[in-house]
Parts: structure tokens; C-alpha cells; sequence
């Protein structure tokens, strides 16, 4: 800057040197004051505005009528207006002007170049300049202009207009910063929209065109389901003569509405009115699609980290993905806005665009989820399962990409009712029901895998060469108890299995799979020992963190161990058939599955498919998620040559194993099945089903999983087979899902 005001007067001293030296005074005094424009460029590029209106002429300066002479902030004599008072301009409203053009667009610097001085005749010279305005958000703004200089009592001064601010400006001229909000993204899955903001329309009434109150307020609440007395409230306490007694979205405004509402004097309708967020499936996919709500304080900082005020800072009176993918792709869902800085003229018509930032609407998120099984899974779920005493997760996904097609968490909650503006009495009922519809069960949850996790065990001691699959469990069982005694010197209850019909003998690993021994996979683990047994489990990805679109609780081995009553033998013993202090979300138990589908690899699950943006008019994706591993050969591929026939077996009625019951139809499956006793009354349990097909096309791979949180009760005890059937078969769908149970005894020893 300093370098070009240099420049400035370097040019001005070069062109005094070429004036005759010989001359009359008025020459002299031109030359003595052409300086001027520099000191009013000088004053500008330091912000300086007192010091810049010093150099403008009386001829565009004035004070106003009731106070002509000289003001504590003009010096100069104020002179009768020749001009319309508009064209007039008083230091006060000067460096006003300046000052809330300047900070408000964020200038921080002025600097000058290409000046040239062009004199007119011996009164008046134009000066030529380019100026660059730096700002903070906007970049440098940089324009042309032309200042006039004119002698008056024979020295020069600038004859200034609002034009030398920005060129397109005239007397009574205004710059404004007009925002362009972002719409945010839409939410889809198959193609079909499962969450979009919609416009609301402002429904006002004219008060002084009410005749009667009370059949107002009823007419209308009739029409838009809304109380009247709320609107008598919303009227009488409005010091307005136009109050907003309703904001209605798009959908709930319909045209009948909308026709009967425009026939009642006193009404207007004003569209546009600001926007919601609509869930055209209300509780479907509820714990996954999230919902939003507006901000809080506290969260500023962290929302606006990153952003600008040209990218659209979030207020209080934004909105905010709460849960699920609505928070998780917060920020691509929101987008930036754009901003266009005009100038309007006296009558507020814009006639100029200074700056213009295209708005970045929101990207939209497509999920991997296939709505038809979906569907098909919170239908089951609502038909097998009720009262508050019981709620559940499934989770389907490929097992060879780890995409999810299907994941419910049961019960679920209306979408719609805690979008933005919640619905307090229906929050509060949710979050004080039994059973927590609020809870994502299939993330966040974390439970006990019971025999579930026996097929880990086996793969630990397969591994770890303790064991082959023919090893046989020799100790001593006495109606069903098994007391160690070759690990160190056991001080608690002896470990029980479940009593069942029609035993395979020996005691080998096929046989204690197929009818879950807790037993045999206790000792399993106390072979193997802490240390090795849990580096294992850690290795295939317990106790770690799981990426995710969505949050997920991290699983468990050890959550007390600070004496050797909270870690012992009996711990490591009970690790061994997924009970003690072991939990995991039912979505990392399916994960982990995968990889016997998988030649090992435990696929990293993917719940969105792409995120698409128009760009130029043209909708496409700009961002794919491909299949990649969370954790390679995470089971060896002979382990699981070892293992998966002693799966399928568990679900074929030739062996009578504990998943038996499920008779998918249309395709074979390899599964485990567990349940785990909660509660010091053992009145509750943790009851899972996780299987996949298999012999299958690409096209059809399936694993799913259910996790029941039930009363230990008969009428309970075989639902996960029910919802299970209808997922994962491949012929037939909702066959009846209420005929008896078989009374026949299972191999449940789980």
C-alpha cells in the first residue's frame, strides 16, 4: 500500500516538473493542492474516513438546514444547498457510510494502481484508478473508477459521489449482503425419498377483519386440526394487527385446505415461509435416518468450526441432525450457502451484483438399504413382538460387501414428532416408556452374545493349534455341572449346560456346537488362558473401535478388573461361551460373522451408498463407498472349512441343534444361535439368531441377525426363528407367523 501511495506522488512531483516554473498564482495554486486526490486515496486505504472527507468539496457537502456553521465533526463552513439535498452528503453520514460498507463487507486493506490524471480544462481534472477492496470473506474486489477534481477558492478538492465507493452507486444508494440458503439434502434409499425438506406456508390473520372470535378460531381449527382456544390465545395476546396462527407444511396444507382457508375473510396465506424437515415414512428406518432439531448455544462453536460467515453460520435458529444419518452427514447435508453483495438504488431495485457465491445446496445421501426387506423386517418385528417388556435389533447386510440391506431397532418412533420442533409430550412419553424407543439397539446397544460367540472360541483354539476338531471333552460331568479342577483351584459354582434330548456323543467339537455346550467352550477358553484367549478376541476385533457411518458401542472383555474378584478363572471360563463381562452391539456380531461368508475378511459395514449433487444441471454421484475389509483374514480360511458345516448343521433338523426351528425356505444357511440370561432374577434374557446363506448367487448373499431383549418365558422363546424365517429365506414371504410352536424339545444348550 505504501509502495503505491509512494507511486502516487512520485507521479504527481513528475507532473509538477513539466509546469512552466513562470506562471500566474492561480497555476501555483493548482499545483500546490493537485495532491488532493492522493491524500483522499491515502485516507481511504488507511481507513482514515475523518481525513478523507476533508478532501471533498463544498460543492457535495453540506450540514443540514437546522444547523448550518461548523460541527465538532466538520471544520469547513456548510454552504446553501444549489442541488437536491439528496446529492449532499455531511461528515457524520460520511464516514457512516464508509465505516458500515467497509467492516460490513470485511475490507482490510485499499490499494490503488493504474492511476492517470487526465485534466478537463483549468478547473476540472478526472482521475483514472483501479481499486482493489481485500475482504476477509469475499476475496479482493476489485473496479474501475473516475474521480473528479474542481478548484473552489482556488484550491483543488475531490467533487465526490457515492460512485467512488463502488461504481454503480448513485445518491441514495445502498450496498446489501443478500444470503442464498442451502436447502439441505435429501435422504433415499431404492430410489425413494426417506427424508426431504419440504416449504411451510404462514397462515395470518387479519384481526381487524375478525367479526366474531370464537366461530373464527373454530372454523379455522376444524380446517387445520389445530385447538382453538390456542388461536383466541395467539390472537388476543398479539399487539399486531396480522398474526401468524399457523405454520403449515406442504403436505398438511392440501388443496382443499388451502381453497377453504383463502374463502374465510381475515386469512392470508403467505408460502414460503421458512422450511421443515418431512419424513414421508414416519417411523420407518427411524433409528437410522436420525431426525433434526434447532441448536443450541453450547453447540456453536463446534457447528461453525471450519465455516464462514460466506458459508452460512450456524444460529440458534438452525437446524441439526440429532441421530443417525441426519447427524452423521451433518455437514453434507447442510451445504453452504451462497451469498450475492448488490447495490440497490434509492427505491431498493437492485442494479448491480458486486460479488456472487453460487449456493452449495446439501448433497443427498443414498443408502444401501434395500426398503422392500426393510419393510419386511419392521413388519415381523410389529407382528411377533408386543407390550413394553420386549424390544429387539435385527441387522441384514451382504456378507461379502458389507452393505446393509435391512437395520431395525425395535421399538421405533414416529420421525415426524421430533423433527425440528418437537413434540414434547410425546418425547417425554418415549423416553420414559420401558423398553427405550429412543435407544439404537443395533449400534449402540451392548449386550451379552451367550453361545453366539462359541463359533470364536473354537476359531481361537483352532487357531492357536490347542485344539483340532475332533478333540474330545473328557471331564467330569455330573447332571449337566462340570467343576474344573486342571486350571488352578476353582472356588465358584460349577459350570452348567442346558439339559437336552438326543445328545451327540462324543463330546467333540461338532457335537458341543451343534447343541451349544457351555462346557466344552469353557474349557476351551481355559486352555487357551487369558492372555492368548483375549489377544484373539482383540485381534478380531473386540474391544476395538468399528468404523461406521453411525456411532457405535465399542465391545467388551474386561470392564472390571481391579481384584481377583472382578477377573478370574470363572471369568475366563465364561468368556469362553459369551457370558461374564462380555457385550457387543448386534451390529459388530454381525460384522464379525461375515467373515466365515467372507474367506475370512470381516468387511467394514457400509449403510451409504453414494452421495450425488446436481453439478451444472447434471445429478450425479460424487462420492461411491466400495467394499473394503475392517480386519483382513480375521478368521483363517481353514478354521472355517472346520467350522461352517458344524453351522449349517446347527439349523438342519438332521441333527436336532439349537436352530433347528428356523426351516428357511428356498435356500440352506450356517448360523449360531445364543441367549444369555440378565438380571439377578434371571427373569430376562438376551436371545440371538445370526445366520447367512449360503451355496447362493452374488446377488442373493444374506447374512441377518436378531437380538431379543425378552421375559424368560415359553411363549417367548422361539419368536427370533419366526422374524429370522421371513428375512433370510428366499421363497415365499409372510406365511403364518402365529401357528403353535412344536412341542417338541430342542437341543437349546445355549
Amino acid at each position: 500500500m505504501n509502495h503505491l501511495y509512494k507511486s502516487i506522488i512520485s507521479f504527481v512531483l513528475a507532473f509538477a516538473t513539466l509546469l512552466p516554473i513562470c506562471g500566474c498564482n492561480r497555476k501555483k495554486m493548482e499545483y500546490l493542492n493537485t495532491d488532493c486526490y492522493v491524500q483522499f486515496m491515502k485516507s481511504i486505504s488507511e481507513l482514515d474516513y475523518e481525513s478523507a472527507f476533508s478532501q471533498l468539496s463544498s460543492k457535495c457537502t453540506t450540514m443540514p438546514a437546522d444547523n448550518l456553521g461548523v460541527s465538532e465533526l466538520d471544520n469547513t463552513s456548510a454552504q446553501a444547498p444549489t442541488e437536491s439535498p439528496a446529492q449532499f452528503i455531511t461528515r457524520t453520514d460520511f464516514v457512516k457510510k464508509y465505516y458500515s460498507i467497509f467492516s460490513g463487507l470485511g475490507i482490510s486493506s485499499v490499494e490503488y494502481s493504474n492511476v492517470v490524471v487526465t485534466p478537463v480544462n483549468s478547473e476540472r481534472k478526472t482521475v483514472y484508478y483501479t481499486a482493489n477492496y481485500t475482504t476477509s470473506e469475499y476475496g479482493v474486489l476489485s473496479n474501475s473508477y473516475e474521480m473528479n477534481l474542481i478548484v473552489e477558492d482556488g484550491s483543488w478538492y475531490v467533487d465526490w459521489d457515492p460512485s467512488l465507493i463502488f461504481p454503480d452507486m448513485t445518491w441514495g444508494s445502498t450496498v446489501r449482503i443478500v444470503p442464498i440458503a442451502a436447502k439441505r439434502g435429501d435422504i433415499l434409499a431404492d430410489g425413494k425419498l426417506l427424508a426431504r425438506t419440504i416449504d411451510l406456508n404462514a397462515i395470518v390473520a387479519d384481526v381487524e377483519k375478525i367479526d366474531d372470535l370464537g366461530d373464527f378460531s373454530t372454523e379455522i381449527g376444524n380446517l387445520i386440526s389445530k385447538n382453538p382456544l390456542d388461536i383466541i390465545e395467539a390472537i388476543t395476546k398479539s399487539e399486531s394487527k396480522s398474526v401468524i396462527i399457523a405454520q403449515l407444511n406442504e403436505i398438511e396444507l392440501t388443496p382443499d385446505i388451502h381453497e377453504a382457508l383463502d374463502n374465510i375473510d381475515g386469512i392470508t396465506i403467505l408460502g414460503n415461509y421458512g422450511t421443515y424437515r418431512y419424513y414421508p415414512e414416519n417411523e420407518l428406518l427411524a433409528h437410522t435416518i436420525g431426525y433434526v432439531g434447532y441448536v443450541g448455544e453450547d453447540e456453536l462453536p463446534t457447528l461453525n468450526q471450519g465455516r464462514t460467515e460466506a458459508d452460512g453460520l450456524y444460529t440458534t435458529h438452525s437446524i441439526v441432525g440429532r441421530s443417525g444419518i441426519e447427524r452423521s452427514y451433518e455437514t453434507t447435508l447442510r451445504g453452504k450457502d451462497g451469498i450475492n453483495i448488490v447495490i440497490r438504488d434509492a427505491s431498493g431495485k437492485t442494479v448491480s451484483t458486486i460479488y456472487s457465491k453460487p449456493v452449495q445446496h446439501g448433497s443427498d445421501v443414498h443408502l444401501t438399504i434395500d426398503l422392500d426387506l426393510q419393510k419386511k423386517a419392521e413388519k415381523v418385528m410389529d407382528l411377533v413382538l408386543w407390550g413394553d417388556n420386549t424390544a429387539g435389533s435385527v441387522v441384514a447386510m451382504n456378507p461379502k460387501t458389507g452393505e446393509i440391506k435391512a437395520m431395525v431397532s425395535y421399538p421405533a418412533y414416529d420421525l415426524n414428532k421430533l423433527a425440528i420442533s418437537a413434540d414434547t409430550e410425546y418425547y417425554n412419553r418415549l423416553a420414559d416408556q420401558a423398553n427405550k424407543p429412543l435407544q439404537n439397539r443395533s449400534t449402540l446397544g451392548l449386550y451379552p452374545p451367550g453361545s453366539a460367540f462359541k463359533v470364536f472360541t473354537a476359531s481361537a483354539a483352532l487357531e492357536m493349534n490347542y485344539v483340532t476338531s475332533e478333540h474330545v471333552f473328557t471331564g467330569n460331568i455330573e447332571s449337566d455341572y462340570w467343576t474344573p479342577t486342571n486350571y488352578g483351584k476353582w472356588i465358584w459354582p460349577p459350570i452348567k449346560r442346558t439339559k437336552i434330548s438326543d445328545r451327540g456323543l462324543p463330546l467333540n467339537m461338532f457335537n458341543a456346537m451343534i447343541h451349544s455346550d457351555n462346557i466344552y467352550f469353557a474349557d476351551l477358553a481355559l486352555m487357551m488362558g487369558e492372555e492368548k484367549f483375549l489377544t484373539y478376541l482383540r485381534g478380531i476385533g473386540m474391544e476395538q473401535s468399528m468404523p461406521f457411518e453411525l456411532s457405535v458401542a465399542k465391545s467388551t472383555l474386561k470392564i472390571k478388573a481391579d481384584s481377583p474378584t472382578d477377573w478370574n478363572l470363572r471369568s475366563i471360563a465364561e468368556t469362553g461361551y459369551g457370558q461374564g463381562q462380555v457385550t457387543i452391539s448386534p451390529l459388530q456380531l454381525a460384522s464379525m460373522f461375515c467373515a466365515f461368508r467372507n474367506e475370512g475378511d470381516m468387511p467394514t459395514p457400509i449403510l451409504t451408498k453414494a452421495l450425488y449433487s446436481d453439478n451444472d444441471g447434471v445429478y450425479k454421484p460424487y462420492k461411491t463407498f466400495e467394499s473394503t475389509p475392517w480386519i483382513k483374514n480375521a478368521i483363517q480360511k481353514s478354521t472355517i472349512e472346520t467350522l461352517e458345516p458344524m453351522l449349517e448343521g446347527i439349523m438342519s433338523t438332521k441333527y436336532n441343534g439349537t436352530g433347528y426351528r428356523l426351516k428357511a425356505r428356498g435356500c440352506t444357511v450356517a448360523g449360531k444361535t445364543g441367549t444369555a440370561e440378565i438380571g439377578s432374577d434371571k427373569k430376562r434374557e438376551i436371545s440371538w439368531f445370526v445366520g447367512y446363506r449360503v451355496n447362493v448367487a452374488p446377488e442373493d448373499e444374506l447374512l441377518v441377525l436378531v437380538m431379543l431383549e425378552l421375559p424368560t418365558e415359553d411363549e417367548y422363546k422361539y419368536i427370533k426363528f419366526d422374524i429370522a424365517r421371513e428375512l433370510i429365506s428366499t421363497e415365499s414371504a409372510y406365511p403364518a407367523l402365529t401357528q403353535a410352536p412344536s412341542t417338541e424339545e430342542p437341543g437349546n444348550g445355549e
